[in-house]
């Protein structure tokens, strides 16, 4: 017998806790490397609010960090939830 397991992004196994401060909003995200070699945040938080980065990739770590300190800040959009398809 076989147990199923949820799918989640092949990672390195290399992870990092990234705190920050940007224009009085505090933020925090668990960075993780990818076996490709791109980063991808595993959960982000803006002033303690989650903030959806599932389809967000980084080439490097710097790019990563800038990018949500950049969404922390208001400097750079945060992604919106996409809506479900309404594909009928």
């Amino acid at each position: 017998m076989t147990s199923a397991t949820p799918a989640t992004p092949p990672y390195s196994g290399q992870q990092e806790t990234i705190f920050g401060v940007a224009d009085g909003a505090t933020y925090t995200g668990l960075l993780r490397l990818q076996d490709d070699g791109r980063y991808y945040f595993a959960q982000a938080q803006v002033d303690g609010h989650n903030l959806p980065l599932p389809e967000q990739h980084w080439a490097s770590r710097d790019e990563a960090v800038k990018a949500l300190a950049g969404m922390a800040s208001g400097t750079l959009p945060a992604p919106k939830p996409q809506p479900a398809s309404a594909d009928r």
